[in-house]
């Protein structure tokens, strides 16, 4: 019965907690494909913003080429209808004639008016590889202008970006070199746009690539910058993306982890679940167990005495018995079996009464010591039939107690009966009474088998028995315990006992003479 009720659990947890547990595992699995696809969506943010910065800028530069190509006039100068701070941000332009190669240099920097070494530079800054000159040609005659950004240049200490463009100048197709300052752009044009963007959100930063300062920054940076891309115009400057709370990694990491302790709590509270539910199921398949073993019992109990004593009523009925010895003997056995039917019947329906709440007692101010000499007076020649010796110890002055002397009297010869029971080889009883403070004691001491520690508490359980080794031969139903149990406890009283294995046990009913905790309404 055990292995199967070990089998129909695994089954049930195979079947229900199983596809739970797969389940759930493969919802921890899928966080961090669900995650990745977060950050996806988070990365293509950044990403339109860093676009949307890098529009900005040529959309920018794009205006201030179409102010210049207004202003050129035939002889590749700049009329002075604009003033100079409307290109603050181009510190020099060279213009060259695509068909006579005619050139001019534009200073529109003030602090590049006395650079001595224009002449030098000319050269070097309109070397425009052939490939590159005739692709923005191209460009420029099928409607859009291409800016090419081409290196950079060191000058009184400034960085300035190279830029080559084609400019229509009065129908003359004319190339353009700028020199254009990125500390200047950054700051002048790019920083108002950047603030913008980045609300309370975000911390935009503009920095050389492998380079500890920045050029610009829309406040203090405290964390690594989660994405960094290269600028169009400016190919070694990078816009970075910074949160002002969390990172992108972190925020993935936190919701991962989020993810991962509720699938830990849903797992632990379904193994707890589970846990109550096969607890449960243990116990009434138990619980059905010892009823079955109860009827067996039972059947057994009743099936004993009703053929001893179908047997000898024959027997005497039908004349056949050989001597008056005989006869008295078989009418002792008739009445000793129906004795112990009476009290197997009882049991049972006492049983029944305490299980439908209908069990009611009748205390009375009870003087235990008359009673333990009564039990042991009616029982005496059944003690001594059976080869036990027994010892009366009672003790003197005591006070009386609110019992029903009924309950107690069955309760007394529910544990004699155990008692002569279990005790196989050393057949000594000892019945005695005595007072501890406030409470009066009964007590029945036996020299049988014992009880393990571990069985003590279990032995008062409705039709629980010992079953190990010559125990499981030894008849019973289990229920002689559980009504002393609940006499006692309806009496508001205790139970003591001590027992060791091989030695005996001493059970002690204890009842206070104050009417401590007393309930004899159940």
């Amino acid at each position: 019965m055990k292995s199967a009720t070990n089998r129909l659990i695994i089954i049930v947890i195979a079947t229900i907690l199983l596809p739970i547990v797969i389940y759930t595992m493969y919802e921890i699995s899928s966080v961090t494909e669900g995650e990745e696809v977060i950050e996806k969506v988070y990365r293509d943010q950044l990403d339109a913003i860093i676009f949307s910065v890098n529009q900005y800028s040529n959309d920018n530069l794009s205006g201030i080429l179409d102010k210049l190509e207004n202003q050129l006039d035939d002889s590749l100068r700049l009329d002075n209808s604009e003033p100079i701070l409307a290109y603050s941000n181009f510190h020099a332009l060279l213009f060259k004639d695509l068909h006579s190669e005619e050139f001019n240099a534009v200073v529109l920097s003030r602090d590049l008016k006395d650079f001595n070494s224009w002449e030098s530079l000319q050269d070097s800054l309109l070397m425009a590889n052939q490939e590159m000159t005739a692709q923005l040609i191209r460009y420029k005659k099928g409607g859009y202008r291409k800016i090419e950004p081409k290196g950079t240049i060191q000058l009184k200490g400034e960085t300035y970006q190279i830029i080559h463009v084609v400019l229509d100048a009065r129908e003359k197709s004319v190339f353009c070199t700028g020199l254009l300052s990125i500390n200047g752009f950054a700051n002048n044009v790019l920083a108002p746009r950047l603030q913008q963007i980045a609300e309370n959100e975000l911390i935009i930063t503009l920095g050389y690539s492998g380079a500890s300062d920045y050029v610009y920054l829309t406040d203090s940076l405290t964390k690594e910058v989660m994405l960094q891309k290269n600028m169009w115009l400016f190919p070694e400057l990078q816009v970075g993306i910074s949160s002002k709370n969390k990172t992108v990694r972190e925020l993935v990491d936190e919701r991962l982890y989020f993810n991962l302790a509720a699938a830990a709590i849903l797992i632990l509270l379904l193994v707890f679940g589970f846990t109550l539910v096969v607890k449960n199921f243990r116990r009434e398949i138990n619980l059905a167990q010892t009823k079955s073993d109860f009827v067996s019992n039972v059947s057994h109990e009743l099936r004993t005495p009703l053929s001893l004593i179908s047997m000898f009523a024959e027997t005497l009925y039908l004349d056949r018995v050989p001597s008056q010895e005989k006869r008295k003997e078989y009418e002792e056995i008739i009445l000793k079996e129906t004795n112990r039917l009476t009290n197997i019947v009882n049991k049972i329906l006492n049983f029944s009464q305490i299980e439908n709440n209908k069990r009611t007692y009748h205390p009375e101010l009870l003087n235990v010591n008359e009673l333990v000499s009564e039990l042991v007076h009616d029982y005496a020649y059944h003690i001594e039939r059976n080869g036990f010796v027994y010892e009366l110890s009672l003790g003197e002055g005591l006070p009386k107690a609110l019992i029903d002397r009924e309950a107690l009297y069955e309760a007394l010869v529910n544990l004699l009966d155990n008692a002569m029971k279990y005790s196989e080889e050393v057949k000594e009883l000892h019945f005695a009474t005595g007072q501890r403070d406030k409470a009066v004691y009964v007590e029945v001491r036996d020299k049988g088998v014992g009880i393990a520690s571990e069985k003590v508490k279990q032995i008062f359980d409705k039709f629980y028995r010992i079953t190990e080794g010559n125990l499981q031969n030894t008849r019973g139903a289990g229920l002689g315990l559980a009504l002393v149990s609940h006499l006692v406890d309806a009496h508001g009283g205790d139970i003591e006992v001590e027992s060791t294995p091989g030695k005996g046990s001493i059970f002690r009913l204890i009842f206070y003479t104050d009417n401590h905790g007393q309930d004899t309404n159940s």
